[in-house]
């Protein structure tokens, strides 16, 4: 039987290689999932370490292979990439060159980078026929220039035994071809469950144990459509721990439909283990410093688990019934709808000390049927008021039961009040200013409500057309706001922090905090913010197909919403991911 050799990418720790550079490898700088062959879009700069591979071929030149940064001058990509197929022969150095920093192979953005490749560096054990230390490094002639889109990778360090990552789910990114077999331009990543030696190798013997060599290759993959595909050979497979992202595999081959040639989409895939090359790797890039990777701490992203696993999750608390949209797969979020569209959103209610009066600020947002998310602003406790209540499932903040004309139909709607019985702040609330601006709300009994649902930690977000903004918007006009929605879209964090820094506010680097726009024009005469913590949110794809996904809160912005060049701040979810789960698993009773 053939084996088509490719490379894909796959998500684990690596190593920064310079002093100042250690231990801000394997770190997203931007806050941002269809297999290779049915997976996600990947936005610009969440996977900062991966790069195209080119090859030129007289005039004319063609993406061949995934390659992931190390350092400066060096990256890292299967040995078969360096091998012209045609003319079965080693490719020279100077016919190759890569492109890090971008997400579209035809786009010409300001921060792609493009290099010249100096050197070629082959495993010297590779064999072409097996695949055997199908591993290389290429030294660039410049280097590259670090920043919020391009960033090194960091290498494995510890324990390199297969067992102990077994089950976990690595990331791989690329631009194979997709299920239509057409040339995908955009980035595609996809998610991806380690196996044992045995169950890779039992899934067909006669195949796998050619291309097997324990302790050097391990194979990954769901079996059910998720693949990678030509064209992402090289890219490698990263796995998270804690803040930083690590290179545990490089895309090395698969198996072939016999008739076809096409891939067998439900066959596993064979990966170079990158971390048992991690001395060959050190020695030859001169990489020279490292960060040290706690064992215990990489875990598997809920979200990510495969298809049957007992530990299958929806979301990060595992209500399988969260987010529930009520349109059509696909329909543009601007033709729904918003009574009974939005069950999680509410709106916090306060009385006031001297007048007794409710009165309504901020937002909260229903992520499990006892508790509401919230910025901490919103529910420390004031010298004129006090937080006592929420209110569920309304549309116009002057009316708790109401019937409404929108669109030329009549609806009705009941709003649910429930009492507050407790709040819990982030302890590092405004430390420093408005930073971890997160609090979560406790009712006084549960709520039959849908919930929205919450990302593991450091997941990304999905493509701009994709979130929205909804709530209440301040006014100071006579009648009481409708449910607003607005597009937003991701902004350039460190541009963003430069702008905030001139008014001597500091933004979280950590990735406890986004930057976003949108449309603050409510007509031609006003301008206003929506009421404090006014959700983010998106509809995601995939397996959560249908189902809304909470990704952030509004934090803070210029109290001049026509500042244009001022981004709102949000305070980044799933950053906390940790926080809220071990809050609500602590106090849900």
């Amino acid at each position: 039987m053939r084996v088509f050799a490719f490379g894909i990418v796959l998500a684990l720790s690596l190593l920064a290689a310079r002093a100042d550079a250690a231990g801000t490898c394997g770190e997203k700088k931007m806050v941002v999932q269809q297999l290779i062959s049915h997976g996600y879009k990947a936005l610009a700069g969440a996977w900062p370490w991966h790069g195209a591979m080119f090859l030129r071929n007289g005039r004319s030149t063609r993406y061949a292979c995934g390659v992931t940064i190390l350092t400066e001058q060096f990256v890292i990509t299967a040995a078969h990439c360096t091998i012209d197929d045609n003319e079965k022969q080693r490719i020279p150095a100077d016919r190759v060159y890569i492109k890090v920093g971008c997400n579209n192979l035809d786009a010409n953005d300001m921060h792609v980078q493009q290099h010249k490749i100096d050197k070629i560096i082959r495993h010297e054990g590779y064999n072409e026929g097996t695949f055997e230390d199908d591993i290389a490094l290429m030294k660039l002639y410049t280097e590259i220039e670090f920043n919020s889109y391009v960033q090194p990778i960091c290498l494995w360090q510890g324990d390199t035994t297969l067992s102990k990552i077994v089950s976990q789910v690595g990331y791989i990114i690329g631009w194979g071809l997709n299920e239509t077999f057409g040339e995908p331009q955009e980035l595609n990543e996809a998610t991806m469950p380690i196996v044992s030696k045995k169950e890779c190798i039992d899934s067909d013997p006669s195949h796998y144990s050619k291309f097997y060599f324990e302790p050097k290759t391990f194979c990954a993959g769901y079996r059910n459509g998720t693949h990678a595909a030509p064209g992402d050979s090289g890219g490698g497979m990263f796995l998270q721990n804690g803040q930083h992202w690590v290179l545990r595999g490089i895309v090395s081959t698969t198996k072939l439909i016999p008739d076809t040639l096409n891939v067998d989409a439900n066959s596993f895939l064979v990966f170079t283990d990158a971390s048992y090359y991690t001395k060959w790797i050190i020695s030859a890039a001169n990489i020279t410093t490292s960060i040290e990777i706690e064992e215990d701490i990489i875990e598997l992203p809920p979200s990510s688990r495969p298809p049957g696993d007992s530990g299958n999750q929806t979301n990060l608390l595992n209500i399988t019934s969260c987010g529930k949209d009520t349109y059509p797969s696909g329909t543009p979020e601007e033709k729904k709808g918003y009574l009974n569209q939005y069950p999680w959103l509410a709106v916090i209610e306060y009385m006031n000390r001297k007048t007794r009066v409710l009165e309504d600020t901020c937002h909260a947002v229903l992520i499990h049927p006892s508790f509401l998310v919230t910025a901490a602003h919103c529910v420390k406790e004031k010298r004129l008021s006090i937080i006592r209540s929420v209110r569920l499932n309304d549309f116009r903040l002057d009316t708790v039961n109401g019937t409404f004309e929108i669109d030329g139909e009549t609806t009705w709607t009941t709003t649910t009040r429930i009492l507050v019985r407790r709040t819990f702040v982030h302890s590092n609330f405004n430390n420093p200013k408005f930073a971890n601006n997160i609090a979560l709300i406790k009712l006084e009994h549960p709520t039959t409500a849908n919930p929205i649902c919450l990302l593991p930690k450091m997941s990304i977000l999905p493509p701009p057309n994709q979130c929205t903004i909804i709530g209440w918007k301040k006014n100071f006009r006579k009648e009481k706001p409708l449910t607003r929605r607005t597009m937003v879209e991701l902004d350039d964090f460190s541009y963003c922090q430069s702008i905030y820094a001139e008014q001597n506010i500091s933004l979280d680097s950590t990735g406890g905090q986004m930057c976003c726009s949108f449309l603050h024009d409510d007509d031609s005469e006003n301008c206003s913010h929506f009421m404090g913590s006014a959700p983010f949110q998106y509809v995601r794809g995939g397996q959560f197909e249908g189902q809304y996904f909470l990704a952030a809160i509004s934090s803070f912005g210029h109290s001049n919403c026509w500042r244009y060049e001022f981004s709102d701040v949000f305070t980044n979810v799933a950053h906390y991911a940790d926080w809220i789960q071990r809050k609500v698993k602590k106090n849900e009773k």
